[in-house]
């Protein structure tokens, strides 16, 4: 899992942190519905509402993402992730599970 996974130290100008990504739920943070399909993710560092760009460094592959809920928790957390996407957003970068990705 997580523990497994390595940085990849290849971001200039952005910090490199561990995301995870998610595909249920019924109501974010903000109160809104979730989608697991869109350019959406769960953060404890970042307010709600927060834009950032993310981008995975093994590919080059860079979008938009809106802060909308609280998280990552449980096991994830304990084991160093501090986003968490959803579904579409991961998978329209090119993730393949957990991941170090480049934020700015």
């Amino acid at each position: 899992m997580h523990r497994y996974v390595k940085p990849s130290g290849n971001c200039a100008g952005g910090q490199e942190i561990l995301a995870s990504h998610y595909a249920s739920g019924k109501r974010t943070a903000t109160g809104e519905r979730f989608d697991a399909n869109g350019n959406t993710a769960a953060a404890r560092t970042w307010a709600l509402g927060t834009s950032l760009t993310v981008t995975n460094p093994q590919n080059g592959r860079s979008l938009t993402v809106r802060i909308n809920d609280t998280g990552p928790w449980g096991a994830a957390y304990r084991q160093g992730a501090r986003l968490d996407l959803a579904r579409g957003a991961a998978q329209r970068l090119g993730m393949r599970g957990a991941q170090y990705v480049c934020v700015a």
